[in-house]
């Protein structure tokens, strides 16, 4: 989903380029792109923190493998995700003491033989989210092993209709986080391309 949203908005961009406003509309970008990475890195943190701690659960030491090799994963993929944010908010600040810092940020971001998105570009400034993204759903996916474990090894008691209960939220969860992903891709940003007169991929 973020790679199609930042690829139209790239290419939104370098269709403007030589217009009276496209200085300025990359200067925002630049904007909004530096607030995202200080936040997928400050969110990152926390997951890493809420990760750390959960690790540390008595319950880890009977349950199921696959918690700690996926909850480790997270962590690992939170982790990555700082620095890398951190490295990309130091390239733009190399960005920022250039005069015509719009036109170098195109030409990052252009394709240096077609007019469209530089693939390599596109991939470097999406790894954060992806990261970050990867690393949630690792731990939601231990998580639910760690809960749902009691209801195939012990049946119906205690623990087993927690289990019921973690499922039913954990369904809701993800069909909801599909629902928005198609929604935003299948409707919203193509109605906004077609309002704005651009190709959506």
């Amino acid at each position: 989903m973020p790679w199609h949203c930042q690829h139209w908005t790239i290419q939104q961009l370098i269709d403007l380029r030589d217009s009276a406003s496209g200085k300025e509309e990359v200067l925002l970008w630049e904007a909004n792109t530096k607030e995202q990475f200080q936040f997928v890195a400050l969110a990152s943190t926390l997951v890493a923190g809420l990760v750390g701690a959960s690790i540390a659960w008595s319950a880890t030491d009977t349950t199921h493998w696959l918690v700690l090799i996926v909850w480790y994963g997270s962590l690992t993929l939170s982790l990555y995700c700082v620095i890398i944010a951190f490295h990309l908010g130091i390239l733009f600040s190399a960005y920022d003491i250039r005069p015509e810092r719009a036109s170098l940020f195109l030409h990052m971001l252009k394709h240096a033989n077609k007019n469209e998105p530089r693939w390599l570009s596109q991939w470097v400034l999406n790894m954060p989210i992806a990261l970050f993204s990867w690393s949630v759903i690792s731990y939601l996916i231990g998580l639910a092993v760690l809960v749902v474990e009691p209801l195939w090894n012990e049946g119906w008691v205690r623990e087993g209709w927690i289990a019921v209960g973690f499922l039913i939220y954990f369904a809701l969860g993800t069909g909801t986080y599909f629902a928005v992903g198609v929604t935003i891709n299948g409707r919203l940003m193509p109605d906004l391309a077609d309002q704005s007169g651009v190709a959506w991929p």
